[in-house]
């Protein structure tokens, strides 16, 4: 939470000077309220419009935009001049920022642990049918594809304007995140309302994020610990817990902005962001799918795998950035320069010093060929971080249950059929045998799809509407 916060909050600073931590308690003064207030289904409506805002912001800048840099093919031309648009680069090297394998392997992996987490799992559950929880996944992919797609574009669309003189380099902006508030404040400025539509677009992102947590965090914390160990509390003694939870979980996620603020001093947010991505989510997809695959693996050998593989995580993590700060890193940036700035009316000192020159991708191969073997793996690009905790937690969670059946000579409890993917249970079937399976899985068990999940959604309601009025909220919250 902290982290989707300061980020947007830098760039607020940028295009209307409101202080980065004034932004910060606002966006969480507002989060805590609707949260607390309205519960799951005020985080969804309220989401809900907040993605409309963030694709309208994102439209009405790249459709000026476009106009005012000189066109779709001055934009093309720019990013093409300077190997910005090769989508096919077949490098298998993982040190390779960019590549087709990062952008398909490692970008599916990067983007599965999002879909893993309490927030999702919530909205699931929310709808009544197994089919619409399908289709409401049909629409965020949609909806993420074309996000993303505005993003790139916008992307190219910045770089075609300071091709000749990147802000960052020329010292006119502290951080790559302001470049976007540079543009709107400094191309479509004068346009009304533009840049009040960024402004808007920037926080929506925030407040969407933040409730999300705010809430699942509060339906986890309500009904595994408060509802388990005090299962004689009214509904009305629960509802305000819950409120009394999301509220002290809200002003704890607020006062670790100023860590981050600290941290930002060190090193940037991104990368500190795939720090945590790859090291706490990545490890949570590989749990998820030992459970739907395997019917051998066991709860001890999963935990054991997860806190391996989140050392793992945090290892090659650390180790990129603060080699990066060292300087030891591949330097794999593009043409960048601030030979033009002088020319936008900017004043810079040492002319020239800044500048970049153009080179060919895959050169640095040979400057880094001798390194140690340590900072070879440090070296590896940031999107396959999570795919290394999502990986080696698939792995070792496979051999160490192994090890753990060896060691105790019974196979524990068996699994549920309807808790694991069909059709891995049809493959161990061929590849093992029935009476081999039978071993670990439970036929006999009536499935979750039946008469217990009705139960189970009965309860998740009363939940979902701790926060909410009880007779009209008709969601359903399932606490993992």
């Amino acid at each position: 939470m902290p982290t989707t916060t300061y980020g947007p909050s830098l760039a607020l600073d940028q295009v209307a000077g409101i202080n980065t931590i004034a932004s910060c308690a606002a966006i969480f003064l507002v989060c805590i309220a609707y949260s607390s207030l309205g519960g799951l289904k005020a985080v969804l409506w309220t989401d809900a419009l907040q993605a409309l805002v963030m694709l309208i912001s994102l439209g009405a800048i790249i459709a000026v935009g476009v106009q005012e840099v000189g066109g779709v093919s001055n934009i093309w031309e720019q990013a093409a001049k300077t190997q910005r648009t090769e989508f096919f680069i077949m490098d298998v090297d993982l040190r390779t920022r960019h590549t087709f394998w990062t952008a398909t392997i490692g970008g599916i992996l990067l983007w599965l642990p999002l879909f893993t987490t309490q927030a999702q799992i919530q909205r699931y559950n929310s709808v009544p049918t197994l089919r619409q929880s399908r289709l409401t996944l049909l629409f965020n992919m949609c909806g993420l594809m074309l996000i993303i797609v505005l993003c790139s574009w916008i992307g190219l669309m910045l770089f075609a304007k300071y091709s000749t003189c990147d802000p960052v380099g020329a010292d006119i902006i502290k951080s790559p995140d302001q470049i976007l508030p540079l543009f709107v404040m400094e191309v479509l400025g004068k346009y009304p309302g533009l840049p009040g539509l960024l402004i808007a677009g920037l926080t929506s992102g925030s407040l969407s994020t933040i409730s999300s947590a705010l809430n699942s965090l509060t339906a986890i914390i309500t009904g595994d610990f408060v509802k388990h160990y005090r299962p004689d509390y009214s509904e009305e003694k629960l509802a305000v817990i819950s409120k009394s939870i999301s509220t002290v979980s809200g002003i704890t996620a607020f006062a670790l902005v100023f860590v981050i603020a600290e941290v930002n001093k060190t090193i940037q947010i991104s990368p500190f962001s795939t720090l945590l991505h790859g090291s706490l989510l990545g490890p949570i997809l590989g749990a998820y799918a030992l459970g739907m695959f395997f019917p051998f693996t066991n709860e001890l050998g999963t935990i054991l795998a997860l806190t391996v593989s989140v050392l793992l995580s945090a290892f090659v993590g650390l180790g990129n950035i603060f080699s990066g700060r060292a300087g030891l890193l591949p330097d794999q940036k593009l043409t960048l320069s601030t030979d033009g700035c002088l020319l936008a009316n900017y004043t810079i000192d040492d002319f020239g010093k800044n500048s970049i020159m153009s080179r060919c991708v895959g050169d640095w191969k040979e400057d880094h060929a001798n390194d140690s073997f340590f900072l070879k793996i440090w070296s590896i690009s940031y999107l396959w971080q999570p795919a290394i905790g999502t990986i080696s937690t698939f792995l070792l969670g496979i051999i160490f249950s192994g090890i753990i059946v060896i060691i105790r000579k019974n196979s524990g409890p068996k699994v549920n059929e309807s808790l694991l993917s069909t059709p891995f249970l049809k493959l161990w079937k061929v590849v093992l045998g029935q009476k081999y399976l039978d071993k670990w899985v439970d036929y006999d068990s009536p499935p979750f799809t039946g008469d217990p999940s009705a139960k189970l959604r009965r309860n998740n309601n009363e939940l979902a509407n701790l926060n909410s009025n009880h007779k009209e909220n008709q969601f359903s919250v399932t606490v993992l």
